[in-house]
């Protein structure tokens, strides 16, 4: 043998062929034909679903959005209008409160009481406590302590 042609590639392409005359495949023929139109059939319905099921969830999505906003604003308002009237309740039940009969007499009573302390005999205290003259007073001796101190 030459050692050329063992190192030579071979000329001759691989090639698949089905012979059109084969028995098996003619006979099988009919089974594939239905079994491809088969698939094709459920893919084409597979296609369709998925369409129709990602148009449903887009719109599913898209209106529970919708409903959110709409329950926050309902939900907004409610919580005002509840905080405005729960306002309004309790300033008229102070309001009621501050004007009950018993409330009044109270009232009147720790007025009479305050008067006859500032009028009375603890007036000479509250004077002593609270005269604006004490300000000279304590100005002129603590000078008087820094010049001759």
């Amino acid at each position: 043998m030459d050692k050329g042609s063992l190192l030579a590639a071979s000329k001759v392409e691989p090639l698949v062929s089905i012979n059109p005359r084969s028995t098996v495949i003619g006979r099988l023929w009919p089974a594939l034909a239905s079994a491809v139109r088969f698939q094709y059939m459920i893919s084409s319905f597979s296609s369709f679903l998925y369409i129709q099921t990602y148009f449903v969830a887009s719109l599913a999505v898209v209106n529970a959005l919708y409903a959110s906003r709409f329950l926050a604003i309902q939900a907004y308002i409610a919580t005002r209008f509840g905080a405005f009237h729960g306002f309004n309740m309790s300033a008229k039940a102070l309001a009621d409160f501050w004007d009950a009969k018993t409330t009044r007499m109270l009232r009147k009573k720790l007025f009479y009481e305050f008067a006859v302390f500032i009028l009375g005999s603890g007036n000479p205290i509250i004077l002593l406590l609270f005269w604006p003259g004490w300000l000279i007073v304590g100005g002129a001796s603590f000078a008087l302590w820094q010049f001759w101190g």
